[in-house]
């Protein structure tokens, strides 16, 4: 035998001779080191979901803090137990917050469910600050603003109505007092002629944490033909039935306001302001004066006098 082959058969030994013993051997190395790495501590972190128990409606009370949905807690165990354990084998954290008045949360191991031979080591956060305010009701105007033009020679008369003029904000005081008014959706007044209109708009979203009694409100808005103005300074008063009396002021301004058409169509000489001594009652067999209104009337057209009142002599 060479010593190559004897080399070969030494090995072949090694391997084969007692194998039974050999596996046995193996596997009971094995079990020590997974026994022994396995009763070893450990630590892995979890996330909890956390379930929030706030006051009733009635209490009036709202959280002006964000609650987080979940927490992280680090357990301490045999690295066998924690391999096994999951998230939701932790449950979840509840929060009693019904009497809406605290203002620390402190969160203890004690709050947690572990397993037996689990320890926590910490929870982040350690502690949550809350902050509370009063809920209120506010009645809160509508302002609703316009997009937008009427056809030509036609224009928007006085301002857009609202039905509700206001609505019922609820919501924390530190919002709702500070709230001017609740907008709703402009009303598009595009190529439309005379006539009033009524649609229904919605509101705009509230603030965050506040409500509205109503989520839309009914808007009226008048269309009327574009009004034209017209001034003439100057006009001298004519006084009705007394050709020797004279006014102070002599003089008056007129102002005329209407449509272009029916504006425009008056001319200066057909302005002729007066008064009217006879009709005021006044004894006009002696000197004397009175202070009368001037009168002037132009048809289909809205007529301002001033002075509106002259002092009339004779």
């Amino acid at each position: 035998m060479t010593a190559k082959d004897g080399l070969r058969e030494n090995i072949r030994a090694a391997l084969l001779d007692n194998i039974g013993l050999k596996v046995l051997s193996l596997l009971c190395a094995l079990g020590i080191y997974a026994f022994i790495h396995g009763a070893e501590n450990a630590q892995r972190t979890f996330s909890v979901s956390v379930v929030t128990i706030m006051p009733p409606e009635s209490a009036n009370r709202q959280l002006m803090t964000q609650i987080p949905n979940e927490v992280k807690v680090t357990l301490r165990g045999s690295r066998t137990q924690l391999d096994d354990l999951r998230s939701d084998d932790l449950g979840t954290l509840q929060l009693n917050l019904r009497s809406g008045r605290e203002t620390n949360l402190d969160l203890k191991p004690s709050m947690f469910r572990v397993p037996t031979g689990v320890q926590i080591e910490e929870v982040q956060p350690p502690s949550i600050e809350l902050r509370w305010d009063d809920v209120v009701e506010r009645e809160i105007p509508v302002q609703i603003a316009r997009t937008g033009d009427p056809a030509p020679t036609f224009a928007v008369k006085g301002v857009i109505g609202s039905e509700p003029k206001a609505v019922q904000a609820r919501g924390p005081r530190s919002i709702v007092d500070v709230m001017q008014y609740a907008r709703a959706a402009p009303f598009d007044v595009t190529g439309l002629t005379e006539g009033v209109y009524r649609r229904p708009l919605p509101l705009d979203k509230p603030p965050k944490l506040v409500n509205y009694d109503v989520e839309s409100v009914i808007a009226t808005v008048e269309i009327a033909r574009e009004l034209a103005k017209k001034e003439f300074a100057n006009l001298r008063v004519e006084v009705v039935g007394l050709p020797r009396a004279v006014t102070s002021p002599p003089t008056v301004k007129v102002r005329l306001v209407g449509s272009n058409e029916d504006v425009n169509a008056v001319s200066p000489e057909s302005l002729v302001p007066r008064v009217e001594p006879k009709n005021s009652g006044a004894d006009m067999s002696k000197p004397g004066s009175v202070y009368l209104d001037v009168l002037l009337e132009v048809p289909h057209v809205k007529v301002v006098v001033d002075p509106p009142k002259v002092l009339v002599k004779w």
